[in-house]
């Protein structure tokens, strides 16, 4: 690991350099190396210095402008075999507010990508629990399928799944297929929403 002002050294030639940055992206084995060293910083250096604004521009600049689509991640991480900092920058990413839900979603599609970045439990209930609020919230009664809100190849935690089901079910979302998926695989869950609701499961 290199020290600090080794480390400053490095990353602030980019700071505020769109150029520059762009350039850096068309050699992306060399993106990959920097990018380790901005994630050392993440981990270990306080919000008020120098170095930590040039690594949050980089991750910031690299998150907004640079990455366009799911295979650019595997590029991003080609140099980079520490699941923490692959971890902790896909936790940055998704909670950007300016990284287009396009991407997220088209991101969620990409099942292979997502099992080749690693360590998916650590950060992929961010971009899926932004997908389904956009859904939910958009779509029509009886309208989502089970699938567009769980992607369903994935190992997710249990209560996590519960969780967004529950959350279509009582906006009455779900497709019937849906409604009885959740009823099968939810049963407490479902009859308890069912009995606070006061209104009788087969209605929906």
């Amino acid at each position: 690991m290199r020290g600090k002002t080794d480390i400053l050294s490095i990353i602030i030639y980019y700071y505020r350099d769109e150029e520059r940055m762009k350039n850096l992206w068309s050699n992306k084995k060399e993106f990959s190396k920097i990018l380790s060293l901005v994630m050392e910083v993440e981990h270990d250096t306080s919000s008020t210095t120098m170095l930590q604004s040039c690594a949050e521009y980089f991750i910031n600049f690299t998150s907004v402008f640079l990455i366009k689509q799911s295979s650019d991640f595997l590029h991003l991480f080609s140099e980079i075999n520490d699941s923490n900092k692959r971890g902790s920058f896909m936790k940055k990413f998704f909670i950007n507010d300016l990284v287009s839900d396009n991407i997220i979603f088209n991101f969620l599609n990409d099942v292979e990508v997502i099992k080749r970045i690693g360590s998916y439990k650590q950060w992929i209930e961010s971009p899926i629990m932004i997908r389904a609020r956009k859904i939910i919230t958009t779509s029509n009664d009886s309208e989502i399928s089970v699938d567009k809100i769980i992607p369903l190849d994935l190992d997710l935690d249990n209560s996590f799944q519960e969780y967004l089901l529950s959350w279509a079910f009582e906006e009455k979302k779900l497709t019937k297929d849906g409604n009885e998926y959740f009823r099968k695989n939810f049963e407490k869950k479902y009859k308890q929403i069912c009995s606070v609701m006061e209104q009788n499961c087969d209605n929906f």
